[in-house]
């Protein structure tokens, strides 16, 4: 009987050890590394370049029923934006990235850039991101007229577009160790180049 008892007591005291052991045992999550942008070089390939696209404005008209002139004001530009979409070599590695969004300057004029990659500074910001951010234009543009008693007025409007397309290369600091982390891609924006206006008046019948 002290026989058994013992040995229970040797196989409780065992089994209880064990439990100590298994709680002490913890996994360590691994360390999300975070990332500072660096620097952002510019350069054109054969594949860049810049084009011209048209964007027709809503047709704007106005009536004028009164006995007197009535004041016009057209904005074509208003709520109308440039826009700025980076598109990466590998986007999945930069969805990945634990970094911190920073604001970059972007090429409006793709004469300052070569085959050869280069940083730039100030003008046009716009966030790295994978997403499209937009920007308001550089000019502003407004036609003010008097339209006469009894008529009428439609102005239409075309705005041009500059479509810029340049490759990039993002380079990535790690904050603790100071890796180095690089990605390319290829970027696209639009900006304000000009417009066209053609306005037709008549009378009302």
């Amino acid at each position: 009987m002290k026989i058994s008892r013992l040995i229970l007591g040797v196989v409780l005291s065992v089994g209880f050890a064990s439990c100590n052991n298994d709680d002490s045992i913890v996994e360590e999550e691994p360390q999300v590394k975070s990332y500072e942008l660096a620097s952002l070089q510019w350069k054109l390939k054969s594949t860049d370049g810049q084009s011209i696209i048209e964007k027709k404005v809503p047709e704007f008209y106005f009536r004028n029923d009164s006995d007197t002139i009535m004041p016009v004001v057209i904005e074509p530009l208003k709520n109308l934006n440039g826009s700025s979409k980076f598109n990466f070599n590998d986007s999945l590695a930069f969805a990945e990235l634990n970094y911190a969004e920073a604001e970059v300057s972007i090429p409006k004029e793709l004469s300052l850039l070569s085959e050869r990659y280069r940083q730039l500074g100030g003008g046009i910001n716009a966030p790295l991101k994978l997403e499209e951010s937009s920007f308001p234009f550089s000019r502003y543009h407004k036609d003010s007229t008097g339209l006469n008693k009894n008529s009428q007025m439609t102005s239409n409007y075309t705005i041009f577009l500059r479509k810029n397309t340049a490759s990039f290369l993002a380079t990535f600091r790690e904050m603790d160790t100071g890796g180095i982390f690089e990605l390319e891609g290829t970027w696209t924006g639009l900006f304000f180049n000009n417009l066209e206006e053609k306005s037709v008046i008549s009378e009302i019948e």
